[in-house]
């Protein structure tokens, strides 16, 4: 599956005589010249409410067209901050096509001395410009902010959410026309929970008719500074409510990369979790590698594994910031990580994805031999990419962190093997081989990789086990790696002495112990990055490590509800599935559980629809009957 590339036309900061911030592109002004925070505050909190209508929510959530300059967000976070009868956490999903970068946002927000703590934040979580869906987090997971880049239509209709409120911000309808029609107006009224309100400064007529056709009984009321009206109005027409979850407690499956990355994000949402793992300590398995990459990927078609390898990215970055801010102390390197073209038409190849997409340097730069060598600190095979946001790190301390620095603690018991799953009157039971009740809960989380194959819920999953293995050389006084580098395989710079080279992957070997040839092509693909650099090594003098990893016959994660996931008719409910996360579980992982999360506890799914079908368990349905590997 694929999808038409758009690249970002980023908005440029230019004031006014008087320092209204201006559209030249629209001709038209981002806020009154009276002030952008009291018209913020006029008419879209107050038009809506706010904040007297969270007090009374657990989670509360607003869908913005036109992001703009983040001014509304800023505004509702800082109100949000101030309410002390405030319980709720908020969801802030905002579309905008023509995003201002960090520097002018910077710029912009330089002028709101009242906002410059909350600004800050937002500049260091910022995305690159890229087209698609970015989540960032705030205040302990209170505040959370989808930003949708590019079209409003086009995104609106990939947004999965429930909406309590609706700012409607964008230049005016006679100057951007596509912002105010009939097909955004469906979306609105689309994603429109019960009574969901609607705020804008607008009055103009075809706006009063279009959301009146969609469903919306709007009003005027007294608008802001000289503009003497606005209008407001609500969702009037039946809308399905969501049931509310009575229970939130969970079970989650296996405490790898995948485990403890769903116990963390429905912690992060007070759940309460219990962490089932066979072993007696977390990443016992394939999350137990020594090093291994966080890093994105490309392809010049903009295929699913790249526009979800290149999200779960981002996300993966904050997330760790996130958690080195709490003082995790994950074995991490910020040097970035050079990707190395294997040939001359790779290398062509990456230059024309670059070119293509108009990839931001601060995501990814061409570099040629010399520089490569220069950022490695040894001799490299060629040119390539380098991602500076990229990292290595330690699988097991990204493991450990999760679960330490979880919002709700999470009841972590080891040495439980989960051999079967019992549905008994609305709850999940989870059994040992002897069919004890290990625990209970009202819902289930399977994060255990292949192993989940052996429980009948999901034995019909198309899942297969491939061995990887990688080698460990000892670090030479005379040959330093400053950063990681990949291309066939990868090499981490040394932690306690030892380089992380690797990996095989063999589909059909089930051996677990230790393979000489599988050292023999771990230097080959060494030699071919960095020449020379393992000269005099023998294979028998490396140390290694061998993980079976769990991957679907298509190559993405499986990611959420088990529901009749294999056309049989058969309905598990309340069974979540976050597996075959493959050799990119690092990269993949906090992004594949805040997915799974978001889809149990109902918020704003953070990744287009047309994503979360192709990952979905679901998906191997065709026509009535699962596919499965030949």
């Amino acid at each position: 599956m694929s999808t038409t590339f758009q690249s970002i036309s980023p908005a440029t900061a230019v004031f006014n005589g008087d320092g209204t911030l201006y559209s030249p592109r629209f001709e038209d002004v981002y806020a009154s010249s009276a002030g952008a925070l009291a018209q913020a505050r006029h008419v879209f909190l107050n038009g809506n409410g706010l904040p007297e209508r969270w007090r009374s929510c657990e989670r509360f959530t607003i869908v913005e067209t036109g992001f703009g300059a983040g001014l509304n967000f800023l505004s509702a976070w800082k109100a949000l901050r101030e309410d002390t009868a405030a319980v709720a956490r908020l969801h802030f999903v905002s579309v905008e096509k023509h995003p201002f970068d960090r520097a002018d946002l910077e710029r912009i927000h330089a002028m709101h001395p009242d906002l410059q703590e909350l600004a800050g934040q937002l500049h260091m979580r910022y995305p690159p410009l890229l087209p698609g869906f970015h989540r960032l987090h705030f205040d302990n997971h209170r505040v959370t902010l989808t930003l949708l880049f590019g079209d409003a239509a086009a995104m609106l209709s990939e947004l999965r959410a429930r909406a309590d409120a609706f700012f409607l911000d964008g230049f005016a309808p006679a100057k951007n026309p596509q912002m105010w029609g009939g097909e955004i107006f469906a979306e609105l009224a689309r994603l429109a929970n019960p009574n969901a309100t609607i705020a804008t400064y607008t009055v103009a007529g075809e706006v009063r008719h279009g959301l009146a056709t969609a469903g919306f009984a709007v009003e005027k009321r007294a608008g802001f500074a000289h503009k003497r009206e606005m209008l407001c109005g609500r969702y009037s027409r039946p809308v399905m409510e969501i049931p509310q979850q009575s229970e939130r407690t969970a079970i989650v499956v296996g405490a790898g990369l995948a485990g403890t990355s769903c116990a963390h994000r429905l912690a992060a949402r007070g759940w309460s979790v219990q962490l089932m793992e066979r072993h007696h300590a977390p990443a016992q398995e394939a999350s137990g590698i020594p090093a291994g990459l966080v890093r994105p990927v490309f392809s010049l078609d903009w295929n699913t594994h790249s526009r979800f390898t290149a999200a779960a990215f981002f996300y993966a970055i904050r997330h760790q910031a996130s958690l080195n801010e709490a003082g995790a102390g994950t074995v991490r390197d910020q040097g970035g990580v050079l990707q190395l073209a294997r040939d001359a038409i790779q290398f062509d190849k990456q230059q024309r994805i670059v070119e293509r997409f108009a990839l931001p340097a601060e995501l990814v730069r061409i570099v040629q031999a010399r520089e490569a060598s220069e950022r490695a600190g040894a001799a490299v095979g060629g040119p390539g990419y380098w991602f500076p946001q990229a990292v290595w790190a330690d699988p097991a301390s990204m493991c450990r962190s999760n679960l330490a620095h979880s919002a709700v603690p999470v009841i972590v018991r080891y040495g439980r093997e989960v051999a079967a799953l019992r549905r008994v009157e609305g709850r999940w039971e989870v059994l040992d081989g002897a069919a004890e009740v290990l625990a209970s809960a009202s819902l289930v989380v399977l994060a255990n990789a292949h192993a989940a194959s052996r429980l009948s819920q999901a034995s019909r999953l198309p899942l297969r086990s491939v061995r990887g293995q990688v080698s460990l050389m000892r670090q030479r006084p005379d040959r330093d790696l400053r950063i990681a580098v990949c291309s066939e395989g990868y090499v981490t710079p040394a932690v306690g002495g030892l380089h992380c080279i690797g990996s095989s992957f063999n589909e059909d070997v089930l051996e677990p112990a230790l393979r000489t040839e599988d050292h023999v092509a771990n230097l080959r693909r060494l030699d071919a990055m960095l020449p020379g650099f393992g000269d005099g090594v023998t294979p028998e003098t490396l140390g290694g490590r061998v993980a079976f990893r769990a991957m679907a016959i298509d190559r993405l994660p499986v990611l959420g509800s088990l529901a009749d996931y294999d056309g049989s008719g058969i309905n598990e409910p309340a069974l979540f599935a976050c597996l075959a996360l493959g050799s990119r579980g690092m990269t993949w992982a906090p992004l594949a559980a805040e997915i799974v999360a978001s889809a149990i506890t109902g918020d704003p799914l953070p990744v287009e629809a047309s994503l979360l079908k192709a990952l979905a368990p679901s998906r191997f349905v065709r026509r009535g009957r699962i596919l499965r590997e030949n």
